[in-house]
């Protein structure tokens, strides 16, 4: 088990700059979340040690990796595209590392059977990556990456080709063996789902930069500004037009209503937040009502998502189960003050 410490990791190319602080646990398995083109994948590449950053530190265990070739970091990656050799089998892809480390045949061999059984794949030892499925080259990939006993294992969206069903199957497998081997894990994902469900701790990005790190519930349930709420979808984001301090209440006004919420105002632009599942039936109050006209409505299978609209201004927004909306329909509908954030 060893602990990752990227401190003022820099790095720049034509159009993007990258300035990254994170620490990563010993034993832990963190998960950078972010859209694509934000820099997750490039983080990945200067921990691994395939591009040089401009500055900065890369500490695993407390030993300096800055400036070390890959082969000499003892850090797995497993690739978006698997990268497995296609002209080796399956046997000869996961003892490539060992035997790059110089490791004795017989404990090759060891290492190998023992890989396949726990990621059951023993019949398929003999096979090339032509002759396997996505899934079966997936636990070829991740056997490969952990049989050279790395200190850190780096994933790089190595489930994201892959059907949802067997994505989620494969993500708790994936959990489950790193966990079994108490390994140090960063895995990098665009998958909100993914991110929260694999991750001890998630590293949201958002241009190059960590904007908010913490544990999956952290994230979820008190996103730190507009960038990150809007990244996870889970509510609609209201631009705030005034602020009124009324009787000590802060009332924050926005084209779909006036609401109460508790807590005092960021400063500068804001919006106001609330998850989707706090919307109830309004009743006949004057705050905390947001209101506005149907343009839209399609049903998603988990509820309803419908096109909004009020002074001239469109807000998407996914209704909870249970709720109806009918194009041409004048839509109100309540939140609590308590479930109201403002972000900036």
């Amino acid at each position: 088990m060893a602990e990752l410490e990227l401190s003022g990791l820099r790095f720049e190319r034509p159009g993007f700059s990258l300035s990254v602080d994170l620490s990563l646990p010993a034993g832990c398995l963190g998960v950078i979340l972010g859209a694509s083109g934000c820099g997750k994948s490039t983080t990945l590449r200067l921990v691994a040690g395939f591009i040089a950053p401009l500055s900065g530190s890369i500490r695993l265990g407390g030993k300096e990796l800055t400036g070390l070739p890959p082969e000499r970091r003892n850090v797995g990656l497993m690739f978006q595209d698997l990268a497995l050799f296609p002209h080796l089998s399956a046997r000869k892809n996961i003892e490539y590392g060992p035997r790059i480390k110089g490791m004795p045949r017989p404990e090759r061999s060891a290492k190998v059977e023992e890989l396949a059984d726990t990621l059951r794949i023993a019949q398929l030892l003999d096979r090339k990556p032509s002759a396997l499925s996505g899934g079966e080259q997936q636990r070829v990939a991740l056997a490969r990456s952990l049989a050279a006993s790395p200190e850190l294992l780096l994933l790089d969206e190595p489930l994201s080709s892959l059907d949802a069903a067997l994505r989620r199957e494969l993500r708790t497998e994936l959990r489950e063996r790193i966990r079994e081997r108490g390994l140090s894990a960063l895995h990098v994902t665009h998958d909100i789902e993914e991110a929260l469900s694999l991750g001890d701790r998630v590293y949201v990005m958002d241009g190059g930069r960590i904007v908010q790190a913490g544990s999956p519930e952290e994230i979820w349930e008190k996103p730190a500004d507009a960038v990150v709420a809007r990244l996870l979808g889970r509510g609609p984001l209201l631009e705030v037009r005034s602020i009124e301090d009324r009787d000590g209440s802060t009332i924050a006004m926005t084209d779909f209503g006036s609401f109460l919420v508790e807590g005092a105002a960021p400063a500068g632009r804001c919006y106001l937040h609330f998850p989707a599942e706090a919307l109830q039936p309004a009743v006949a109050e004057a705050l905390n009502v947001l209101s506005g006209t149907v343009r839209d409505s399609a049903f998603t299978g988990r509820g309803r998502r419908v096109l909004l609209e009020s002074r001239g201004e469109r807000l998407s927004l996914e209704l909870p189960e249970g709720f109806t909306a009918r194009q041409g329909q004048s839509l109100e509908l309540r939140v609590e003050p308590r479930d109201c954030r403002l972000l900036a």
